[in-house]
């Protein structure tokens, strides 16, 4: 392993642990919960085999910020950037509008092997709060539009990544983890998002604050006594 390889790995997982940090501390909000549902929601059926996209996103927080850091430091910088800028909006919703879906699918009419991951993650997810905006979504989003705009990178990588990212979107559906209004909040949040990185200084200042946590990771790995291995 390179010592970039494990740089970047250590940037992906302190913006894993922000993600879910916050979730988790967000589910305490006090204020009620708004129950969502919709009549399209309703008419989706389970496809378990969609488990198989939602569990693809955790892979493509590590996955994701490599392929970009391959092809240029600035977009995982960017992504970085995104990412926090992201997290920081969907938390404020999740502590003043927090929301809650009911799952009405009835697990034991369907013969699948890919029913057990389903049946874990609702075992995890349990009551399902904190929906609007959905975070699978919202990222699977920042996926797509950091990898487009990522010049270097060939075009049928892009492809892959818009696909798969756009199967995780439709999995959040087609596995009951959220409705319809999650995906669409999902969509707002991230269209802010990327108004506030490019345009404001909020960007410039999350974009400065990444590059200084990689030079610090940098030096650090390099401090340490395996360094002269990270070649």
């Amino acid at each position: 392993m390179k010592k970039e390889d494990l740089k970047v790995i250590i940037i992906a997982i302190l913006l894993i642990l922000l993600e879910s940090g916050s979730y988790f501390v967000c589910k305490l909000s006090p204020i009620p919960r708004t129950l969502l549902t919709s009549s399209f929601d309703d008419k989706l059926p389970l496809v378990p085999f969609f488990i198989c996209f939602y569990f693809l996103w955790y892979l493509f927080l590590i996955i994701i910020p490599f392929v970009l850091y391959k092809h240029g430091k600035k977009y995982l910088v960017r992504y970085a950037s995104l990412d926090i800028i992201c997290v920081i909006i969907a938390s404020l919703i999740f502590i003043f509008f927090p929301t809650i879906i009911i799952r009405n699918v009835d697990l034991s009419k369907y013969n699948s092997i890919f029913v057990y991951p389903i049946k874990f993650i609702y075992f995890t997810d349990t009551p399902d709060l904190c929906c609007l905006p959905s975070m699978h979504c919202a990222m699977s989003f920042i996926f797509i539009y950091t990898s487009l705009k990522t010049k270097e990178m060939k075009w049928y990588y892009k492809t892959m990544i818009v696909l798969s990212s756009l199967g995780i979107v439709a999995s959040t559906l087609l596995v009951k983890q959220h409705v319809i209004w999650d995906v669409y909040a999902a969509i707002v949040v991230v269209a802010v998002t990327v108004l506030i990185e490019r345009y404001t200084k909020i960007g410039e200042y999350f974009r400065n604050k990444v590059e200084k946590l990689d030079k610090y990771i940098d030096k650090k790995i390099g401090q340490t006594k395996f360094a002269n291995k990270l070649k």
